[in-house]
């Protein structure tokens, strides 16, 4: 039961609770920061959440927005104002009229979703919403900074590359061009920025355990969401970055 849970108390999901391919959206759920069932959230819950981790407003009204778009694999032949990158079915509101969408949206086919995720199979080889435990292995084995205690831009860009060149190997039906390329970079600034220590953004390796182990936001292990926000330029400049050390074509 999680109804008495206060917000910002962790509660792994329950069997019944809907979840995405992001771990961080995940973790926010499973603080009760967004609905801890992954149903009916709504725009203003989504923007106020990631807000609350450190991202800006300005990258934050691009995300949200995006995402609440009706989702068509044509816009062009979609409803008025549809988007591929959008996750919502038409006429998707709450009681209110207000538009939500629920988590595990978040992985429909031809949106954001891609293959070669850090730690999901791609769609064609399996589960693309849950954690692969052989991926996520792969991940903390990544963590080779200060001794294998943190993971840093050149890691996680590699770690990228390495992924590619796997799934290059093992997925016929692999769909990953340079679109999903820079969305996936994105993913990997966006964790490097939130959860990144000092000039060279070095997450810990206990942050990233925490994260995409449990689904957990790393306060235990001595994080705290940023003072000052992830805005454009930060974020623009870590997924060049990412990308240099990522780019596998």
């Amino acid at each position: 039961m999680t109804a008495g849970l206060s917000k910002g108390t962790f509660h792994a999901a329950q069997p019944n609770d809907l979840r995405s391919p992001c771990p961080i959206l995940n973790s926010l759920a499973n603080h009760g920061i967004i609905p801890r069932d992954g149903r009916n959230i709504t725009a203003d819950e989504l923007q106020s959440a990631i807000q609350f981790i450190g991202l800006g407003r300005d990258t934050t009204a691009i995300l949200v927005n995006s995402a609440f778009k009706v989702h068509s694999d044509d816009p062009h032949q979609g409803p008025p104002g549809s988007s591929r990158t959008g996750f919502r079915d038409p006429h998707q509101t709450n009681e209110k009229g207000i538009p939500i969408l629920h988590l595990d949206q978040l992985g429909r086919p031809h949106a954001v979703e891609h293959d070669v995720s850090l730690t999901r199979q791609d769609r064609h080889l399996g589960d693309c919403i849950s954690r692969d435990p052989v991926l996520y292995e792969h991940l903390q084995a990544a963590c080779v900074d200060h001794g294998g205690l943190t993971l840093g831009v050149a890691q996680i860009g590699r770690f990228r590359r390495r992924r590619y060149a796997e799934q290059e190997q093992l997925n016929e039906a692999l769909q990953f061009g340079k679109r999903e390329h820079f969305v996936a970079c994105a993913e990997a600034a966006a964790i490097q920025c939130v959860f990144g220590r000092g000039l060279r953004y070095q997450v810990p390796r206990a942050y990233v355990e925490a994260v995409f182990g449990e689904e957990r936001l790393p306060y235990a292990e001595g994080w705290q969401p940023r003072r000052l926000g992830v805005y454009l330029p930060e974020i623009v400049g870590m997924i060049l970055a990412v990308s240099w050390f990522a780019w596998p074509f």
